[in-house]
């Protein structure tokens, strides 16, 4: 897999726009990159954090009550951090701040729960070419990615849900990364398609109902989408 971008991204839906700005832009430290409107009553907060992005979703025709993904957990190095914090935004899934270099992460770490820890590392490895590091720790760019054993995420027809709801790998061939994770055990859950002057992208889910974005951003590939 040819990455667009050394970094994952993560994407969470909230009701609450107003408590999550000030979680990430105040009390975690973000700078908020910029406001995207996917479509008219889908807006995204992009807030930086060392390269990857921290998507905010807000869709205006509200959100439907799904099981709780599989991402449980996000990490975010932080340079001149003496004491880690730990914390929860306002949708209550865990935040730390760390100093680089704590458990291997320079950018974010993102914890993954499982039933199937080696189902789920093997998806990854094989299907995505990340890196893997340990029996349950991979790396794709700088980010690392931890599965940790516990309840795995759900098939869902639609992860417009509060919380953290799904990954974001850039890459320079959506079409061929969306193939290879088909071929690896993942599945199509949204076709790839152009968002305009965007990004072609499309979605598929991990074994465990995991959603993952495959994305081909025009500012990061130079190739113009209509």
């Amino acid at each position: 897999m040819r990455l667009a971008k050394p970094h994952l991204d993560i994407g969470l839906f909230t009701t609450d726009v107003p408590a999550h700005c000030a979680f990430w832009g105040e009390e975690v430290g973000l700078r908020l990159d910029h406001r995207l409107e996917v479509s008219p009553d889908w807006v995204q907060y992009r807030y930086d954090a060392n390269g990857s992005v921290i998507k905010v979703n807000h869709r205006a025709g509200g959100l439907t009550t799904q099981p709780p993904s599989g991402l449980t957990g996000l990490t975010i190095a932080r340079s001149g951090l003496t004491n880690s914090w730990a914390g929860k935004h306002p949708d209550g899934d865990p935040v730390e701040l760390v100093a680089p270099d704590t458990d291997g992460i320079v950018g974010i770490g993102i914890t993954l729960s499982s039933r199937d820890p080696e189902r789920l590392a093997h998806f990854y490895a094989m299907a995505l070419d990340f890196e893997r590091l340990e029996r349950d720790v991979l790396r794709c760019g700088d980010t690392i990615v931890r599965i940790v054993d516990g309840p795995s995420g759900s098939d869902v027809d639609d992860f417009a849900a509060t919380g953290f709801r799904y990954l974001t790998v850039q890459v320079f061939d959506a079409d061929e990364v969306v193939a290879a994770a088909v071929r690896g055990g993942g599945r199509v859950v949204r076709d790839v398609a152009n968002l305009a002057g965007v990004a072609r992208y499309g979605f598929v889910s991990d074994p465990d109902g995991n959603w993952i974005e495959i994305s081909a951003r025009t500012s990061l590939t130079g190739t113009e989408v209509t």
